[in-house]
């Protein structure tokens, strides 16, 4: 807003108004003028320090949350760190249909969720996993949407996986990409895993 703006405004600009009653105009209208501008930065320093306390708020709830969340995962990794012998027990898990993509010489043992021998068959495989020497046991579980397909009425051992049945849980084992024998009930596959301890 100019000087004379804000004289026109307060009806300062007749005719006839003396020189001391226009420059007492003039003073006023400076005043009012300066009034303003500080009115304007006011209100954009006001804004300013707003801004910089919301964004002042935010970096210090994104740095507590950083911290507590590498702190809860340090705990967990911690736990973890305990429960080695947990992890070291589990077994590898394979699709039945890609049991023959792995190098060398290793076994599958197919399992059908309601053998009642599953548990003898697991803690052979603990034995196994004991030793370093012991070749890789893998499982594959029928049961599962992938590997049910395999399940059948009659076996068939071949090593095309698209011809490939099991009747029941089966230990596979497997030599550079091709089926090399197959055992499938408890007596084979208990005195294969013995033998692989």
């Amino acid at each position: 807003m100019s000087v004379g703006d804000i004289m026109a405004k307060k009806n300062y600009n007749k005719k006839g108004a003396s020189k001391a009653d226009k420059k007492k105009a003039v003073s006023n209208a400076k005043r009012d003028l300066v009034y303003y501008k500080n009115d304007s930065s006011d209100e954009i320093s006001k804004l300013v320090k707003i801004v910089l306390l919301v964004t002042g708020i935010m970096i210090i709830f994104y740095l507590v949350t950083v911290f507590v969340t590498r702190k809860v995962d340090a705990v967990k990794t911690a736990k973890l760190g305990k429960d080695d012998s947990k992890a070291s027990i589990q077994y590898d898990s394979v699709i039945i249909g890609s049991m023959l993509k792995m190098d060398g010489k290793y076994y599958v043992l197919i399992e059908k969720s309601d053998d009642d021998k599953i548990d003898d068959y697991s803690n052979m495989l603990k034995s196994i996993a004991a030793n370093d020497d012991a070749p890789k046991v893998y499982t594959a579980d029928l049961s599962s949407s992938f590997n049910n397909k395999y399940l059948s009425d009659e076996k068939d051992d071949s090593s095309d996986l698209e011809k490939f049945k099991v009747t029941g849980t089966t230990l596979v084992e497997v030599d550079n990409h091709e089926i090399v024998s197959t055992y499938d009930n408890y007596d084979s596959i208990k005195d294969k895993l013995h033998e692989l301890e």
